[in-house]
């Protein structure tokens, strides 16, 4: 049997050689390769050590588009992989557009949230650590945008369902269980493959000479399993003294809004989602199956504007579970800011950026700033960091996990 880095490459050197049938004249090729390497603060641990090969091809006629973006990634010593990340044809109309495969949807205007972006599923096996594009996975499914003058109508099918990806449990990145005793695990329950399994998603979108405006809704799987108790032992004198768990992904839906304006120097957003039978986790005792179904909401409003040279963003979060009972483990009301700053120097060869989360309850925090030299066209050098403040929260549990990271990119 062939070792997987050959067959990865096999894999990669198949698709090249497919997409080399085509007429050469409408074919575009363009990625990078790249090298990272993280280390945390505490031991001088190497705890990320990866390797990138991105490759983005596209065949184009004068109305359609075939494209396809293929990664070979090697982490940690382990063999590479190839992951196909995107492979979709699109058709260009008139008034309309239509893309079938496996293709990134991206929704809403919050800067580094994901509050309306409801197509797409998350890669959080790393927490936040990756660059934004590399969190958000692709879906399969058709896509169809129609136009008429400042309007748009995108709606989506998916077909088949693609979860989120979480830590695995020995991850310095596995968030902690929200369960007083270390629970057994029995395979996850994952929703049947059938047309009525199939995942909907609209959206309406208004944009005028300083205004986005756009709504949004869908019914669809949760991307992020929730812990259903399916077994549990109370002992006599000492309560709960094991329990037994399954992840299940459960039906849910959600309507939303996205809202964008320039006024002067300013930038105005907001968006929001009202969340319809949510899961929160809770005590056992009180939950038999270990949760609890409720409705939520999550906005933002922010603003992006310049400052000292400067260009800065600032957003306050917040999310609210109605009914809220004291058994649940989510708080009724949790309040999170983000700020951005950047600023590029050097006729423009060096990039400063800072990103900051800041949760209000715990409190804690997640800093993350970078710098990026691009020593020439195509070639850039980078160096940064991840800072956790806190001892408690969604950040601040992971405060043994402050680390630095230097990486080398070359595009093409």
């Amino acid at each position: 049997m062939k070792k997987p880095y050959l067959r990865a490459l096999a894999l990669f050197a198949g698709l090249c050689a497919c997409l080399l049938q085509l007429p050469a004249e409408n074919i575009f090729f363009n990625g990078y390769g790249r090298t990272k390497l993280g280390v945390l603060i505490s031991d001088g641990s190497v705890f990320l050590q990866e390797n990138t090969f991105d490759t983005r091809f596209s065949w184009e006629t004068g109305d359609t588009t075939l494209y396809a973006n293929a990664i070979i990634y090697e982490e940690n010593g382990q063999p590479p992989e190839l992951n196909l990340r995107e492979l979709y044809l699109q058709y260009f109309g008139e008034a309309f557009d239509i893309r079938i495969g496996k293709q990134q949807v991206i929704w809403g205007k919050s800067d580094a949230l994901f509050i309306t972006d409801l197509v797409s599923p998350k890669d959080l096996s790393r927490f936040l650590v990756p660059d934004f594009e590399e969190l958000r996975l692709a879906v399969t499914g058709l896509r169809i945008n129609v136009f008429a003058g400042n309007h748009q109508l995108d709606f989506v099918w998916l077909p088949l369902f693609t979860p989120g990806i979480q830590p695995q449990a020995d991850s310095i990145w596995a968030p902690k269980m929200p369960f007083p005793v270390t629970p057994t695990f029995q395979p996850a329950l994952m929703p049947e493959l059938n047309l009525s399994s199939g995942e909907y998603f609209l959206r309406y979108g208004w944009l005028g000479s300083s205004v986005d405006f756009s709504l949004m809704g869908g019914w669809f799987w949760n991307d992020t399993p929730a812990f259903a108790v399916v077994g549990k032992t109370v002992t006599p004198g000492l309560g709960l003294t094991a329990i037994e768990v399954r992840k299940e992904y459960y039906r849910t839906g959600a309507l939303g809004y996205a809202l964008a304006a320039t006024i002067g120097p300013l930038v105005l957003k907001s968006e929001g989602a009202y969340h319809i039978g949510t899961r929160y986790q809770g005590d056992v005792m009180t939950y038999p199956e270990g949760y609890t179904t409720k409705n939520a909401i999550q906005y933002s409003v922010g603003t992006d504007f310049p400052i000292l040279g400067f260009n800065a963003g600032v957003q306050f979060v917040q999310d609210i579970i109605f009914d809220h009972e004291a058994a649940m483990v989510e708080d009724e009301t949790t309040n999170m800011a983000t700020v951005l700053l950047a600023r590029s120097f050097a006729r423009e060869t060096v990039r400063l950026e800072a990103l900051a989360y800041i949760g209000f309850a715990a409190p804690d925090a997640l800093i993350k700033p970078q710098i990026t030299w691009k020593i020439r066209d195509g070639m850039e050098l980078a160096a940064g960091g991840w800072f956790f403040l806190g001892d408690s929260g969604t950040f601040g549990q992971y405060s043994e996990n402050n680390s630095v990271f230097a990486s080398a990119k070359i595009s093409f």
